[in-house]
């Protein structure tokens, strides 16, 4: 299967920006996991020229790729969002290694974990994700795409709202429902055909006007000043960082996608960068996917991730099913 879908154009654009997208994130991550933890500077020398091999096989992934494509499942399963039958699928990830390279969980955070725990205990998926300043990681970030691509043709207030709930199930604080919004304005953006600086600008102007009328958005708007106020795209290199701070990431994603041209070298970028390599690569994986599309997808990366052809089935059939709808 994946010498007919990998490097080659597909007849429907759309379906291959899907599936681009979904690759993309697996790609991303695989890519970026051996250097989790890694400084710029430590990174400087290392070329990307392939999936690494870290303490795990090349072409391992991560708890990115799990809950992204096990999002995905959740939305063919169900035909919409169902937050309780996610959440019973991300339990099943984390105590039984469902959906894994190996058969346990790699990499997951601790916003996660217990948010997952809260509703093992009881308490409702919604009202499972964390809401402190310490749940402002990028732990839901990291698992959207599939969700943004599927309400992509809804109303923008029906694509916002079903982002944040989803988000919600492990990060609730309205900076990380935020930020997944503005990453689903820059994917709705791009799928209306729009260049990159055109998906910034309508990113800066629909979600200046969104979020700044609806409480307790308004009063995150400032750590997002640097995209606000247009700041951020003459950053060096050296002033973006690339942390599992969901602000960090989702403007690094932004700076990545606005300094490259093709997807190879959007993903060297984002790993390039250190720290959370694995899911800045992922986020920027899922957007330059979209983008660029599968074909750009250099088929050697493809072709070395663990249960490949596995994903590219899910992310084909989810393609379909979006092209069905």
């Amino acid at each position: 299967m994946r010498a007919k879908l990998v490097g080659k154009k597909v007849a429907d654009k759309i379906k291959e920006k899907i599936a681009g997208s979904l690759i993309g994130v697996a790609v991303g991550d695989a890519l970026g996991f051996p250097f989790e933890g890694c400084s710029a500077k430590e990174l400087k020398e290392v070329r990307f020229c392939y999936l690494p091999q870290g303490s795990y096989p090349a072409g391992t992934w991560s708890d990115d790729t799990s809950l992204t494509f096990i999002t995905a499942e959740s939305l063919l399963a169900k035909g919409r969002l169902d937050l309780h039958d996610l959440a019973q699928r991300f339990y099943l990830w984390l105590k039984e290694g469902y959906f894994t390279p190996h058969g346990r969980p790699l990499g997951f955070g601790r916003a996660t974990v217990r948010a997952l725990w809260r509703y093992a205990a009881g308490l409702p998926p919604e009202k499972a994700g964390g809401r402190g300043e310490r749940d402002c990681g990028n732990g839901s970030l990291m698992r959207m795409a599939p969700v943004v691509l599927w309400f992509i043709s809804s109303p923008e207030e029906t694509l916002l709202a079903s982002v944040h709930e989803a988000s919600s199930l492990t990060h609730a604080h309205p900076r990380v429902l935020l930020a997944c919004g503005l990453y689903a304005l820059l994917l709705k953006g791009l799928s209306q055909k729009m260049t990159l600086n055109e998906a910034f600008l309508y990113v800066r102007e629909r979600g200046m006007c969104f979020y700044s009328r609806n409480l307790p958005f308004a009063k995150e708007m400032s750590h997002f000043d640097l995209l606000w106020k247009g700041r951020l795209f003459h950053l060096k290199k050296e002033e973006i960082r690339a942390s599992g701070y969901v602000v960090h990431t989702l403007l690094a994603t932004f700076w990545i996608l606005a300094r490259t041209n093709n997807f190879r070298e959007a993903l060297k970028l984002a790993v390039s960068l250190g720290e959370d390599t694995d899911t800045t690569a992922a986020v920027v994986g899922s957007v330059a996917g979209f983008y660029y599309g599968l074909s750009q997808i250099p088929p050697s990366w493809c072709h070395s991730l663990i249960k490949g052809d596995h994903l590219l089935y899910l992310a084909f059939h989810f393609a379909e099913k979006m092209e069905a709808r």
